[in-house]
């Protein structure tokens, strides 16, 4: 199951995808669930929103605040199809309204046809993407394809007014990372980092401001300013892949190498950086059941990992990663988290199971993990 993780941003946590998950919905590496952007000085119309449709399942969620989210989901059946649907939310998920979606079908699983995720960078500017990359720049009234990115989207973040995604060839498996200003669509590939080969890339994107971390290669590569990247030293042990990265802020990150597969479960192991990934420190080891495992710290030392495999879990410490607890676990044959991650320092945000394939929750925490509740479309 790929689990996606949540990246913080200059504004708050985004989601991030991943093969492990989330720092923001978003902060992937995660810290969000990789969410928010830069504004706009120009306010720009926004749909009213109608009706939420009926037997909606989620896919993905992306917030830009602690209010302004949007989640990406589809009917079994509607009167035109593609029945794919987008929600808005104006207050934090409490309540929820219907508006435009992008005339392309979901995508039954990664790399299959389709539309994977919903991020948004601001009020405005929202992009779903997969095999195709369909862009609103006026709130979701109006959808249009973009076709500048070749491959497969694997994942794609946004920050400070710039959105990076990463694009996968599915022939060669080869991956390369793109960007654009949040409010045009201009993407080109993002000068400094390598396009890596075979099943290692991984291509997982975690920002904070202006920052931004990708693995490559098994690599992790780092900026700070967006125009100049560095290969990072550290690399996880043999037989061991650095699965997730999260980031508090541009110089206090977390890492997450995973490895020595069992029944249902992997070892993990947690690394500090408080240098921007310069300089690593092992802290400690998450439990092992579930396999792989997203990251996300809203606030420093609180972190969390999102894992599955015969179960659902998320585990928290409040120590910096040296003691675990299990802060969620789903009895749902491992359904697994598809978006995991922080908004704000106390709210929260997971998506559990796949939409193609039957059942999915959302999930949201109000009080900093200690308790989530489903939330109600």
């Amino acid at each position: 199951m790929r689990i996606i993780r949540i990246v913080a941003t200059a504004t708050g946590l985004a989601l991030a995808s991943g093969g492990v998950l989330a720092s923001a919905v978003g902060t992937a590496s995660a810290q969000p669930a990789s969410v928010a952007g830069a504004g706009h000085a120009a306010v720009r119309t926004v749909p009213t929103g109608g009706p939420v449709p009926r037997g909606f399942r989620v896919a993905s969620v992306t917030f830009v605040s602690a209010n302004d989210g949007w989640v990406l989901g589809t009917t079994k059946t509607c009167a035109h199809a593609p029945c794919t649907s987008v929600l808005r939310t104006t207050n934090g998920g409490r309540s929820w309204v219907g508006i435009p979606a992008p005339k392309y079908k979901l995508a039954r699983s990664g790399m299959s046809a389709g539309l994977l995720r919903l991020r948004f960078a601001n009020a405005v500017d929202g992009y779903a993407y997969g095999s195709q990359l369909w862009v609103t720049h006026n709130g979701g009234s109006s959808w249009h394809r973009v076709g500048q990115v070749p491959g497969y989207i694997t994942d794609l973040e946004a920050s400070a007014g710039v959105v990076y995604a990463a694009s996968t060839v599915t022939k060669s498996g080869r991956q390369e990372i793109f960007s654009s200003p949040a409010g045009s669509d201009s993407w080109k590939s993002v000068k400094g980092l390598p396009k890596a080969a075979g099943a290692g890339g991984l291509g997982e994107i975690t920002l904070h401001g202006k920052a931004g971390w990708v693995i490559l290669g098994g690599r992790l590569y780092a900026t700070q300013n967006g125009s100049r990247w560095t290969k990072e030293g550290l690399a996880c042990r043999a037989g061991f892949g650095i699965a997730s990265v999260g980031a508090y802020s541009a110089t206090q990150i977390t890492l997450l190498c995973t490895g020595d597969p069992a029944l249902g479960s992997t070892r993990k192991v947690l690394y500090a950086s408080s240098d921007g990934g310069a300089h690593f420190t092992r802290v400690g080891s998450p439990p092992r059941g579930g396999d792989g495992g997203l990251l996300s710290e809203p606030t420093p030392g609180h972190v969390f990992v999102a894992s599955a495999s015969g179960a659902s879990f998320i585990y928290v410490s409040t120590d910096g990663g040296r003691h675990w607890r299990t802060a969620k676990r789903l009895s749902d044959g491992g359904l697994g988290w598809n978006d995991f991650g922080f908004t704000t320092a106390t709210q929260g945000v997971a998506v559990e199971g796949t939409s193609a394939f039957g059942t999915t929750h959302l999930w949201l925490t109000r009080n900093a993990g200690r308790t989530w509740q489903t939330v109600k479309f």
